[in-house]
Protein backbone atom coordinates (compact mmCIF):
# COMPACT_ATOMS: atom_id res chain seq x y z
CA UNK A 1 0.00 0.00 0.00
CA UNK A 2 1.24 3.52 -0.72
CA UNK A 3 0.05 7.08 -0.32
CA UNK A 4 0.10 9.42 -3.32
CA UNK A 5 1.93 12.75 -2.95
CA UNK A 6 1.75 15.65 -5.36
CA UNK A 7 5.27 17.08 -5.47
CA UNK A 8 8.08 15.19 -7.19
CA UNK A 9 11.51 15.32 -5.55
CA UNK A 10 13.43 18.56 -5.86
CA UNK A 11 17.20 18.71 -5.69
CA UNK A 12 18.73 17.18 -2.54
CA UNK A 13 18.68 19.54 0.41
CA UNK A 14 18.91 19.70 4.16
CA UNK A 15 17.19 21.71 6.84
CA UNK A 16 19.50 22.84 9.62
CA UNK A 17 22.11 20.39 8.36
CA UNK A 18 20.48 17.41 10.09
CA UNK A 19 17.16 16.78 8.31
CA UNK A 20 17.97 15.55 4.83
CA UNK A 21 15.31 15.74 2.13
CA UNK A 22 15.10 14.46 -1.45
CA UNK A 23 18.15 12.23 -1.03
CA UNK A 24 18.81 9.70 -3.79
CA UNK A 25 19.97 6.29 -2.51
CA UNK A 26 22.37 4.04 -4.38
CA UNK A 27 22.50 1.98 -6.50
CA UNK A 28 20.05 3.20 -9.13
CA UNK A 29 16.88 1.11 -9.46
CA UNK A 30 17.24 -1.65 -12.06
CA UNK A 31 14.27 -3.95 -11.54
CA UNK A 32 16.32 -6.41 -9.45
CA UNK A 33 17.98 -4.43 -6.63
CA UNK A 34 16.10 -4.36 -3.29
CA UNK A 35 18.83 -3.12 -0.88
CA UNK A 36 19.69 0.59 -1.08
CA UNK A 37 22.18 2.84 0.69
CA UNK A 38 21.49 6.41 1.80
CA UNK A 39 24.14 9.14 1.34
CA UNK A 40 24.45 9.49 5.15
CA UNK A 41 23.82 7.41 8.27
CA UNK A 42 20.33 8.16 9.60
CA UNK A 43 18.74 8.11 13.04
CA UNK A 44 16.85 4.84 13.42
CA UNK A 45 13.14 5.38 12.86
CA UNK A 46 13.57 8.68 10.99
CA UNK A 47 13.83 7.27 7.44
CA UNK A 48 11.01 7.96 4.98
CA UNK A 49 11.19 6.38 1.52
CA UNK A 50 9.35 7.45 -1.64
CA UNK A 51 8.91 5.62 -4.94
CA UNK A 52 8.10 8.00 -7.76
CA UNK A 53 5.30 10.05 -6.17
CA UNK A 54 4.22 7.51 -3.57
CA UNK A 55 5.12 7.36 0.11
CA UNK A 56 6.22 3.85 1.04
CA UNK A 57 5.04 2.36 4.31
CA UNK A 58 7.65 1.20 6.84
CA UNK A 59 7.47 -2.21 8.50
CA UNK A 60 8.14 -5.90 8.03
CA UNK A 61 4.73 -6.50 6.43
CA UNK A 62 4.77 -3.20 4.51
CA UNK A 63 6.85 -1.64 1.69
CA UNK A 64 10.32 -1.35 3.28
CA UNK A 65 12.42 -1.92 6.39
CA UNK A 66 15.46 -0.14 7.77
CA UNK A 67 18.36 -2.59 7.46
CA UNK A 68 21.27 -0.74 9.08
CA UNK A 69 22.43 2.81 9.89
CA UNK A 70 22.52 3.72 6.19
CA UNK A 71 20.63 1.00 4.29
CA UNK A 72 17.05 -0.08 3.74
CA UNK A 73 15.38 -2.96 1.95
CA UNK A 74 12.23 -2.62 -0.18
CA UNK A 75 9.76 -5.49 -0.59
CA UNK A 76 9.77 -5.29 -4.40
CA UNK A 77 12.54 -4.03 -6.67
CA UNK A 78 11.82 -0.69 -8.36
CA UNK A 79 12.10 -0.68 -12.14
CA UNK A 80 14.84 1.28 -13.90
CA UNK A 81 12.33 3.98 -14.91
CA UNK A 82 11.18 4.57 -11.31
CA UNK A 83 12.67 7.18 -8.97
CA UNK A 84 13.52 6.15 -5.43
CA UNK A 85 14.26 8.92 -2.92
CA UNK A 86 14.25 9.42 0.83
CA UNK A 87 14.34 11.84 3.73
CA UNK A 88 15.77 11.30 7.20
CA UNK A 89 17.49 12.84 10.20
CA UNK A 90 21.24 12.56 9.74
CA UNK A 91 22.99 10.67 12.51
Amino acid sequence: MSIQITNPPASPSSIGGLYKTHQIPTPAPDGAQVIFTTPDDYVAGSLNVYRDQSVLLKGVTQDYVESSANTFTVDSAPDADEVLWCSYIKN
